[in-house]
């Protein structure tokens, strides 16, 4: 196996200057006798349309489908266990979670 450094700088194909005219007068010869279409652009415009019609329609499904419903809206408005918990507390028991404090805290 060649070394990396022994590689060189070259190409590894060549093309004659004669070969490259040809192709480059062929490719443009074929783009100015293909006459442009004016379906090409028929169909852009109605992909663009579908495009279109398709973006509106999921906007408006995802934004009826985030309203909520009747049944939501009472699960909603029912408590949370943490707030019946909270409901449920005298006043003494609530000035004595707000003076919560550990003695001591063990190290292990």
């Amino acid at each position: 196996m060649k070394e990396f450094q022994n590689i060189g700088k070259r190409m590894p194909y060549a093309e004659s200057d004669e070969y490259l005219s040809q192709l480059l007068s062929r490719a443009t010869e074929q783009a100015i006798s293909q006459p442009t279409t004016s379906t090409s652009r028929t169909t852009r415009t109605w992909l663009a349309a579908a495009a279109v019609a398709t973006l509106l329609a999921g906007a408006g499904i995802s934004y009826f489908q985030r309203q909520p419903t009747t049944d939501q809206l009472a699960v909603s408005q029912e408590e949370s266990p943490i707030e019946q918990f909270l409901n449920e507390l005298s006043d003494d028991d609530v000035q004595f979670l707000a003076c919560y404090d550990i003695e001591e805290i063990p190290e292990y």
